[in-house]
């Protein structure tokens, strides 16, 4: 029981406000964080517009020979589970280390303006037999209860999944994010929510967005 405890819920945990005070006296991280909350906050507010531009741009179909293997299933109970299960540990266990935090953040930001440039350069047409996803929070925030289907190239989920199964610092935790980033990935195509390739590119872009901001060390 013991062991399943510290699984979750690391010691660090603990001291976390005494790790924040040290962190905050850093002016470097005080500075990388505010900056880093605002541009965050200015994707959030520019992702729906952007999202209705890429639904009414005109896009490329692909004849994906994985998904005409699948039969279509409404997996959007287990997605959702999974992915909120996912960031709820992935907080639990990194707000006790701020600069992994807040290169975390930084990493997220990166991989989303990746995926806006690869949405705008690659555009494509949702396959014929989706079945969108029923997000119960962000598709009330930034989908404004209306279905985004094109957002395609590549996959939103699959790659801050994997983003934080590489950030996590703790190894049978990390297990436990890859397990659950593997079951999501074949729960969107099983659902025909995204082509195979942008379920098979998302760790790709999240490995580029984690090297490059992790290689950076604080100043």
């Amino acid at each position: 029981m013991k062991s399943i405890v510290s699984l979750f819920f690391p010691a660090s945990f603990i001291n976390f406000r005494k790790d924040w005070k040290a962190a905050w006296s850093d002016v470097s991280f005080k500075w990388q964080s505010v900056i880093t909350i605002i541009i965050l906050l200015i994707i959030a507010a520019a992702i729906p517009h952007f999202f209705r531009y890429v639904q009414a741009k005109q896009g490329y179909s692909i004849n994906d020979f994985v998904l005409n293997m699948l039969q279509v299933r409404d997996m959007s109970l287990f997605i959702f589970l999974l992915i909120y299960s996912v960031l709820l540990l992935a907080i639990i266990n990194l707000v006790s280390n701020p600069q992994v935090l807040l290169k975390t953040l930084q990493a997220y930001c990166l991989l989303m303006l990746m995926r806006i440039l690869c949405m705008y350069f690659v555009p494509l047409e949702a396959e014929k037999a989706i079945l969108p996803l029923q997000d119960p929070i962000i598709g009330l925030i930034i989908y404004a209860g209306t279905p985004i289907t094109k957002d395609l190239f590549f996959s939103g989920h699959v790659s801050t999944m994997f983003l934080l199964f590489l950030v996590i610092p703790y190894r049978k935790l990390k297990y436990c994010f890859l397990l659950a980033t593997m079951l999501v990935a074949v729960f969107i195509l099983m659902q025909h929510v995204h082509y195979t390739v942008d379920v098979l590119m998302a760790p790709v872009f999240a490995w580029i967005s984690y090297r490059i901001v992790f290689a950076r060390k604080f100043s």
